[in-house]
């Protein structure tokens, strides 16, 4: 650090520059006052000359002698100004020179003045001075201010010197300052860093010695566990060599009996052997019934179809309608109506005068006609028979459905017949279900039966209504314009609402919703009559993936408005236009069948809404269950006599053999 520092510091004291100054006014003063004037004369060369070699040396020893003596007190004059001359501007100090030297010369010729004018108010008698002597004093004393001046020169001269090199001392000392100041800094920042090194590896030392001591504590607790552990290992060793000397004598009983095992499992193995050869030809003649039960399954579809086209592929039920309270009938006998056996049905006119309606039939027209009619169908039931009783009957077309072929099955009678009733039944779920619950339970059983042969089914359910001629959906919002196409042989109907159904839960609800919105009004043959025609439309549609066929049938449930004639329902207002629809729709269906069963080059489809839809269920290519339901009443034996004479037209008729519907 010493080396730094500069040399010049140790003996160098510069003068001070303040004393030489103060000593030298002090000197010239009293001379100035002293001198007396003389005449004044030209001043030559040689004499400004000689005076100013004089005055310059005079002032050379005097600036000398005066910074001899000031030389004790500058250093320490000059170090109490460092600060503010390393504060002071160097251009400022360089400035202020020419000014003060200006000043000086003016103050001195003030001077010089003032002692003249002194000199002469005093009164001293002198002789009065001449120019030429004043002119000499004058140049004598310009003469001394340019000595004074070429003095003050030197001394300036020197003090800049001094300055100088004060200034390279004071900055060499700030240099030194700033070295110093940044070696304690580092110091300091040593020493904060080995504080915290030293705190760091304090910490560090502590925790070890706590982890050690941890470790120590530990040590100590799992010697004393294993000390435990030892006597009892010892104690567990003795216990087994006393269990080994037992085991040993039941080793040669045990070595025995696994000889006796291994037998057995020799025998085993022999029965295992045999017992796979026999999986496996019962694996065989399992597949072998599967394949058998398989085409015995399209063996049974085949005959099942060939029953039922000799039944016919139009065939009617009759059915009576059982006794009602409203009814009054209080014997509970029906005597105008009589079964007489399965398949035929007796009418009687009990009153001679009644007049039959022959509107559908040629018979007589007058009162004298027969008083007995006669009709016979492929089956009667009575008022006694039950749903299920009727549904066995039927579940054959259901399966026939099933297998890839069109169904029809439609309830036709008069209003208060019993229709709806043998449709739809009563309470969901009871003894009173009709075709159309039994027919949905029947179909969702067959499918579950069929997997097991390969057979998987998607069921599509929509539920419609004709109403003066207009299509109505009963499951989707009202309103809309429904039209039907035949795209494919399959019949289609524009905006109508299909719902997939994957249970039997989801078609009973289908039912109540459309029944909420079905159109039923109040006549004289019926308090609530249906006034339209509802079709509840089944699609069908099986995949058989070992055998690759495919079915695609369509059953057609339709319940048909009250056939009645008009002087009968008593109708008027919107209840007649209702019933001339219901009968020219009811009497196109019978052109329909009439003209399949003749077998005419044109079928009368598109003359009513009905027979255009059920067009695919009707034809030769289908299969068609007629129900002609009749009321047991006796007022109401003119549109029985003209409903069974309908039904027995239709069944007379043949339509052809059905056929299957393959994708």
């Amino acid at each position: 650090m010493a080396s730094k520092i500069p040399a010049f510091t140790s003996g160098l004291k510069p003068p001070s520059t303040s004393t030489s100054l103060s000593n030298l006014a002090k000197r010239r003063v009293p001379e100035i006052i002293t001198s007396q004037p003389t005449e004044k004369r030209p001043r030559t060369t040689d004499d400004a000359h000689t005076s100013n070699t004089s005055s310059s040396r005079l002032v050379r020893s005097k600036s000398v002698s005066n910074l001899a003596t000031a030389a004790p007190n500058s250093k320490s004059a000059t170090l109490s100004r460092a600060p503010s001359s390393t504060l002071r501007p160097q251009a400022s100090s360089t400035v202020s020179r020419p000014a003060s030297r200006l000043t000086a010369c003016a103050n001195i010729t003030k001077k010089v003045d003032s002692i003249s004018n002194a000199i002469s108010n005093k009164g001293v008698k002198a002789k009065p001075q001449t120019l030429e002597s004043r002119m000499m004093i004058i140049e004598k004393r310009l003469g001394e201010l340019e000595t004074e001046n070429a003095e003050k020169k030197d001394t300036i001269t020197v003090l800049d010197s001094s300055k100088k090199s004060l200034e390279v001392h004071l900055k060499d000392k700030e240099s030194a300052v700033n070295i110093l100041s940044e070696e304690i800094d580092n110091l300091k920042k040593e020493i904060r860093t080995l504080e915290v090194s030293n705190a760091t590896e304090r910490s560090l030392l502590e925790n070890k010695i706590r982890e050690l001591e941890f470790q120590k504590s530990r040590a100590e607790r799992e010697r004393t566990n294993l000390e435990g552990e030892l006597i009892a290992s010892q104690k567990e060793i003795v216990g087994l060599k006393c269990s080994i000397a037992e085991m040993s004598s039941a080793s040669a009983g045990m070595r025995a009996e696994l000889e006796i095992l291994q037998r057995q499992l020799n025998s085993e193995k022999t029965d295992n052997t045999q017992l796979r050869n026999n999986l496996s030809a019962a694996t065989a003649e399992i597949q072998e019934l599967q394949t058998r039960l398989r085409q015995e399954e399209t063996l049974r579809r085949q005959l099942h179809n060939t029953v039922q086209e000799l039944k016919g592929n139009i065939r009617v039920f009759c059915r009576i309608r059982s006794i009602i309270p409203s009814d009054k009938m209080a014997s509970g006998k029906i005597p105008h109506l009589n079964v007489l056996h399965h398949r035929s049905l007796e009418v009687h006119k009990l009153n001679p005068d009644m007049t039959l309606n022959e509107s559908s039939m040629n018979a007589p027209a007058s009162g004298k006609g027969p008083s007995k009619f006669e009709f016979t169908f492929d089956r009667v039931f009575g008022p006694n028979s039950t749903q299920q009783e009727i549904f066995e009957e039927l579940s054959q077309l259901v399966q026939s459905a099933l297998d890839g072929y069109n169904v029809c099955i439609f309830a036709y009678g008069q209003t208060g017949s019993g229709k709806t009733f043998t449709m739809e039944g009563g309470a969901a779920g009871s003894e009173s279900d009709g075709m159309i619950p039994r027919s949905v339970r029947l179909i969702f059983a067959a499918c579950e039966s069929l997997k097991t042969k390969g057979w998987v089914y998607k069921i599509e359910a929509s539920f419609l209504e004709i109403y003066n001629e207009q299509i109505r959906d009963l499951l989707g919002s009202s309103g809309g314009n429904h039209e039907i196409r035949v795209v494919n042989n399959e019949t289609i109907i524009t905006n109508l609402k299909v719902e997939e159904v994957t249970n039997e839960k989801q078609v009973h609800n289908l039912l109540a919703r459309a029944q909420q919105q079905r159109a039923v009004a109040s006549t004289s043959c019926n308090e609530h009559s249906s006034r339209s025609h509802s079709v509840l439309r089944l699609k069908l549609t099986g995949v058989n993936d070992d055998t690759t066929e495919t079915s695609n049938g369509v059953l057609y449930m339709v319940d048909l408005a009250g056939s009645e004639r008009l002087k009968e329902s008593g109708a008027t207002g919107d209840r007649l236009i209702e019933t001339k629809h219901i009968n020219k729709s009811l009497s196109n269906l019978g052109n329909v069948i009439m003209a399949l069963a003749t077998k005419e080059s044109h079928i009368p489809y598109r003359n009513s809404k009905l027979t255009l839809l059920l067009q695919q269920a009707l034809g030769g290519s289908a299969k068609t269950l007629m129900f002609v339901n009749v009321s047991p009443r006796e007022n109401c034996i003119n549109e029985t006599v003209n409903s069974l004479r309908f039904a027995a037209k239709v069944n007379s008729c043949h339509i052809g053999t059905a056929v299957k519907n393959n994708s």
